[in-house]
């Protein structure tokens, strides 16, 4: 045997090579393929998150509006003008008594014997 000649026996044929790198190939681009996949996945997660957020929020704004509308509603009644007149202003109907708890004078109590 020579030196450097690898005998034939041991030779790989073109399409074993072919097939190895081929097979080299596949796994490369399966694993490439598997990160961006993952990536892909927890992109859609987060993404899937923020849109349950939203619709949280947009709920929240719902009842909110629907709360402004109410008051909006009592703002423009009677009640609420007769409320404001008597809070604030301190203003009542002519007909109607205030007692004030300094009107109010106190009766003489019994003081409990010894």
């Amino acid at each position: 045997m020579k030196k450097g000649i690898v005998p034939k026996n041991y030779r790989l044929g073109k399409r074993a090579v072919t097939a190895v790198i081929f097979f080299l190939i596949v796994m490369v681009l399966s694993a490439v393929f598997l990160v961006l996949r993952h990536s892909a996945q927890d992109k859609y997660e987060q993404r899937l998150a923020e849109k349950q957020k939203l619709i949280l929020e947009i709920a929240r704004e719902h009842e909110r509006t629907a709360t402004i509308e109410e008051y909006r509603a009592y703002v423009q009644t009677r009640g609420y003008l007769e409320e404001i007149a008597r809070e604030r202003l301190g203003l009542v109907y002519g007909d109607e008594i205030i007692f004030r708890p300094g009107d109010i004078t106190p009766t003489a109590t019994p003081t409990p014997a010894p």
